[in-house]
């Protein structure tokens, strides 16, 4: 019989050392623009591309890692993300809703409709763990892409030099215990267990 009690000191703990102060809290922005200025709106973020190496664009037919996507008129949604930040895009009809978590940037983004969280939550009180998951498929020697059975006609394109399995490393920001925002920093085929922690760098 397993003991399956909580111990809910070494809980308390690990949400203490989440809380974040005001200075280590992420950027938040957020905002919409017409369907139009979607190129534009990319062309002011790709100075930042460096910084967000991972680009994941998901068309109405397929999705796909690329430094832009190939049909732009028929985009959903789009992932742009990495060590300096996570920008998030989805498609609402004729307008795009995005959102930013990550480094403070210095991009005029005020005719994109962006907002600021901070401003209007000031006393907004996050707390930050570090988390991982795994993805779909595996990759062995002899195959290009990683591959699984249960979504063999996904074109699982990792932009990874690796085989085996492939992780997604995040950031994930909680408000009162509910998830508020996630931060993608990293695709790597190390194991989630040498990355995990709670209030990390």
């Amino acid at each position: 019989m397993s003991d399956n009690s909580i111990d809910f000191k070494r809980l308390h703990e690990k949400m203490e050392q989440a809380r974040l102060s005001v200075a280590e809290r992420p950027a938040i922005l957020g905002g919409e623009f017409p369907a139009g200025q979607l190129n534009e709106f990319l062309d002011i973020w790709r100075p930042r591309w460096d910084a967000m190496r991972y680009r994941v664009w998901e068309h109405i037919s397929h999705v796909e890692f690329a430094d832009a996507p190939t049909q732009p008129k028929f985009l959903q949604r789009a992932e742009i993300f990495g060590g300096g930040g996570h920008l998030s895009l989805r498609r609402d009809g004729n307008r795009w809703l995005w959102h930013y978590v990550g480094e403070t940037v210095d991009l005029p983004l005020a005719r994109f409709g962006a907002t600021d969280f901070w401003e209007g939550n000031p006393d907004c009180q996050l707390r930050r763990y570090a988390e991982s998951v795994i993805l779909w498929g595996k990759r062995e020697d002899d195959r290009p892409r990683w591959f699984d059975d249960r979504v063999a006609a996904a074109n699982l394109a990792y932009p990874l030099n690796a085989k085996g399995r492939a992780y997604l490393h995040f950031w994930r920001y909680t408000d009162n215990g509910q998830t508020a925002f996630v931060w993608y920093r990293e695709l790597s085929s190390s194991n989630p267990a040498d990355k995990q922690g709670g209030h990390d760098g």
